[in-house]
């Protein structure tokens, strides 16, 4: 018995020890793949293009359908969800059969060796990828065995979402010199499969609660109509409440997420599903303009769930949009977005400053202490006028402009204690 007892913790040890070996080998302290992307309004108007030309509402459910992504949009998703949920870069090469894809990962709170770098090589047999090469650090692992993992993983998810195994969904992938192109069967429960791993379960449940607060403050004849604060203060009021007990930044997170959704005049069935009551359309406003509380807090909403700079980027595509086909460029509009994404990013910066926002909008707040004046900027030009006076984005008129907006944001005075 002694023997089996000895044996036995001889080989935890051993277990033990090779793991943390694995783990040393597999750390880094410098990154293989540097750099930070920031979005442009032109990226944004290319992403739009593919999300058009691949909208899953015109896709046959159980049909095939085939989606192309060139290698500067891949890189550029790739690079934005490392950024926002593994604090990591990549950098990814596409050539005939082949694909190389080099990343860097940092893992919060470990002082030393933090990085994970990762080298794979992907290629395609017979339509299908393989994963033929991987290195995680100076951890050399075996591509039949990474190539079983991958597989595993994918087929776990896919069983949860009731589509049986993923290699029977993904019937092609084809690579090219610089493109992608993968043909798979859709199924529009793949849709509710990706919002409930965006969304853990307490998410949904906070962002039940504040669409039926929402609901419920209407009923009673707020949030109806006039300045959006006077909806801002019941509702962060019950966000401090509810604080009590739960994270304040996943508590701010959920409920800019469900304005915002409002604002935008989105389904919000498809954020609360099954919800027997559903808030009115959205007529609050900042300055006396509705445009300037939609786009502040649709802005605010992108800002809370972590990134500023899509917020930006969207809404300068929209300015850039309006031009042509819309109310015109409108340096006003800018305005609204960049305070409702400081407002976002300010309300979700910590548990401190989330707890400061919700007491100070409990306590009621003035229009000026979230969002300046912005009703005498410059508006309304078509591209003709716009090019006169500013010349392009980013020229130092224009910029002028920028950091005038700026300077307006950094005196409102939540932003400033």
């Amino acid at each position: 018995m002694r023997a089996l007892i000895k044996l036995s913790f001889t080989l935890m040890l051993i277990s033990i020890l090779t793991a943390m070996v694995a783990v040393w080998f597999a750390l880094s302290d410098v990154p293989l793949v540097t750099g930070h992307v920031q979005l442009s309004h032109q990226d944004i108007s290319r992403a739009r293009n593919i999300l058009v030309q691949n909208d899953p509402r015109r896709i046959p459910p159980g049909t095939n359908h085939v989606i192309e992504l060139g290698a500067q949009d891949l890189n550029l998703a790739a690079n934005y969800l490392l950024q926002q949920f593994a604090h990591g870069n990549a950098n990814l090469n596409l050539t005939t059969d082949l694909l190389h894809a080099q990343a860097s990962l940092s893992i919060p709170r470990l002082p030393w060796r933090n990085i994970i770098n990762i080298d794979t090589v992907i290629e395609t047999r017979d339509g299908q990828p393989e994963i033929t090469g991987l290195q995680l650090g100076r951890l050399t692992i075996p591509g039949h065995l990474a190539t079983s993992a991958a597989h595993w993983l994918l087929d776990r998810a896919y069983a949860g979402a009731d589509l049986g195994e993923a290699g029977k969904r993904i019937k092609q992938l084809r690579l090219f010199p610089g493109l992608l192109q993968l043909t798979y069967q859709w199924h529009p429960v793949l849709l509710d499969q990706a919002r409930q791993t965006l969304f853990r379960s307490s998410d949904l449940e906070a962002l039940r609660s504040y669409h039926d607060e929402l609901a419920n403050l209407q009923a009673r004849g707020i949030g109806t109509t006039g300045p959006l604060v006077d909806l801002l203060q019941p509702l962060f009021s019950t966000a401090l409440a509810r604080s009590a007990e739960r994270d304040p930044i996943e508590e701010n997170t959920a409920l800019l997420t469900v304005l915002g959704t409002w604002a935008g005049r989105q389904d919000l069935s498809k954020l609360v599903p099954n919800s027997p009551h559903r808030p009115s359309s959205f007529r609050l406003k900042i300055q006396r303009r509705k445009d300037f509380a939609q786009h502040f807090l649709t802005s605010a909403a992108l800002a809370a769930r972590g990134d500023t700079a899509l917020s930006d980027a969207v809404g300068l595509f929209k300015e850039i949009s309006d031009t042509d086909h819309g109310s015109g460029f409108s340096f006003a509009d800018i305005a609204a977005d960049r305070a409702g994404a400081r407002f976002g990013e300010f309300a979700t910066r910590s548990e401190v400053h989330a707890r400061r926002v919700q007491q100070r909008l409990a306590s009621g707040v003035e229009e000026t202490d979230i969002m300046p004046l912005a009703r005498d900027l410059p508006e309304h030009m078509r591209t003709e006028a716009f090019k006169q006076r500013f010349g392009y984005v980013g020229s130092p008129e224009y910029q002028k402009v920028i950091d005038e907006i700026n300077r307006r944001i950094g005196t409102c005075s939540l932003y400033t204690e």
